[in-house]
């Protein structure tokens, strides 16, 4: 921020918006902090679920919705630093040659897309089952936790892994009961090509909404803790139904603001760096029968458009 630029804008932003753009500079160039250089790989555990895009307080808000989660001060207690702010960094991060014997034995089923990006044909991972590329809501923009936990049961069960690592999208956006809430949302067009971010806001999601004014925070507060429940009911059943010790995490968190941060730039603010890590100890109790199959497990031979699908996750190119 050049002192004569910011002079220069002072009139358009008035006394008090100058202010925050000097504590949000202070702020991101001081108190950012740093992300982790410790991997999930390097703490112990057996099914590590990631929950996409979910803050520690916003877990701390819904636990005692759950009898199986410990309480909020427990959740912010037992939060950790990630890797990344990002999920594209996190896999980056976290799938290196450091890890390479891990790797092996390591099973990944992933509702991410960023994984087509992040790891190439020569990927290091014992199985890497990409679940949006077969089981992918056109309607919904998303990839539904359903699907991730019917291939996860299935992975964990088959008992050729020593660790599986499950990727649910959920809470990230789209929020599955407020669709509207995504920029470009045109509810008679929604399915159609092209429908699900409009191009005149490409990237503008409902972060980018609440940070212009369209929307209400609390409106968009509200939608982001109903997709955690969404997300919490499939690993709830999850936990009935594998053996071991599972993690609940995140790759990265979200920001509302802080610092004049929306959504999870690769920037280690603490909305976006901090995550839960709940560990909680699952057994199968057999209550779910998977029923989904994956229609290519090692070639990838199922060919979508990888970059539709991160649009209207609210990533463009």
């Amino acid at each position: 921020m050049g002192i004569s630029r910011f002079i220069r804008n002072l009139p358009d932003r008035g006394v008090r918006r100058s202010l925050e753009v000097v504590y949000e500079w202070v702020g991101r160039h001081v108190w950012m902090g740093e992300f982790a250089d410790r991997t999930v790989f390097e703490r112990e555990w057996d099914v590590l679920v990631l929950l996409d895009a979910c803050r520690v307080d916003l877990m701390a808000e819904v636990a005692t919705e759950y009898d199986w989660l410990p309480s909020p001060a427990d959740v912010e207690a037992g939060a950790i630093d990630s890797v990344a702010g990002s999920s594209k960094e996190w896999m980056r991060r976290t799938f290196t040659p450091a890890h390479a014997a891990t790797l092996e034995r390591t099973a990944y089923v992933t509702g991410n897309p960023f994984s087509a990006a992040v790891l190439g044909d020569e990927q290091p991972l014992g199985l890497l089952d990409e679940v949006w590329r077969y089981a992918w809501d056109d309607d919904a923009g998303t990839i539904r936790p359903e699907p991730i936990t019917d291939r996860a049961i299935r992975v964990c069960r088959s008992g050729e892994f020593d660790r599986v690592i499950v990727h649910y999208m959920q809470p990230h956006v789209p929020f599955l009961e407020r669709p509207d809430l995504h920029a470009g949302y045109r509810p008679a067009h929604w399915g159609s090509p092209g429908s699900v971010v409009d191009p005149d806001e490409a990237g503008l999601d409902a972060w980018g909404r609440v940070r212009r004014g369209d929307l209400d925070s609390d409106e968009v507060w509200a939608a982001y803790a109903d997709n955690l429940r969404i997300g919490l009911e499939s690993v709830a059943t999850l936990r009935r139904n594998v053996d071991g010790t599972l993690i609940v995490s995140s790759d990265h968190g979200n920001a509302m603001g802080e610092l004049g941060i929306w959504g999870h730039p690769d920037k280690p603010v603490s909305s976006v760096r901090r995550v839960p890590w709940i560990e909680l100890e699952a057994r199968d109790e057999k209550t779910r029968q998977p029923t989904l199959e994956a229609e290519a497990d090692r070639d990838r031979e199922v060919s979508v458009d990888v970059q539709d699908r991160l649009t209207s996750l609210g990533y463009t190119e």
